[in-house]
């Protein structure tokens, strides 16, 4: 049986209730879900104090098509943002710096997706992203 590390289960009751895609999914495939992006390196965590106020899961892939298949990363251009979850009103700032300071030299471009237009993929050259997401 695998067991998770305390960080997989915070960020696990953190993002609970907060994201849609995972509404419906029992605690270990969500579990095992946050272990793959911690396992290979590509989620982000922001707190305040002891408390945790943002948390994003990336995957580097090659093409819009890949970031609607779970579990693949490339390793490509695209920097695919899979999930993100902040309550506080700087924590999403702070993501995407630590984002751009590590993975994000690696993208040209930036990819998530919008449930409200049918699951289509918004894709951004990453300049115009990180000028979207760190303006104040």
């Amino acid at each position: 049986m695998m067991t998770f590390p305390q960080t997989t289960h915070d960020m696990a009751d953190f993002v609970t209730g907060r994201l849609t895609c995972c509404d419906g999914w029992g605690r270990r495939r969500l579990l095992e879900w946050i272990q793959w992006f911690v396992n290979n390196d590509r989620y982000f965590a922001v707190a305040k104090g002891d408390n945790l106020v943002g948390v994003t899961f990336v995957r580097l892939v090659d093409n819009e098509k890949d970031c609607h298949e779970h579990y693949r990363d490339t390793g490509g251009s695209v920097c695919y943002v899979e999930a993100a979850v902040c309550t506080h009103p700087d924590a999403m700032r702070s993501l995407y710096r630590l984002l751009w300071n590590s993975i994000g030299k690696e993208a040209d471009k930036m990819a998530w997706v919008r449930h409200k237009y049918g699951g289509r993929a918004t894709m951004v050259d990453m300049e115009k992203a990180k000028r979207r997401f760190t303006r104040r």
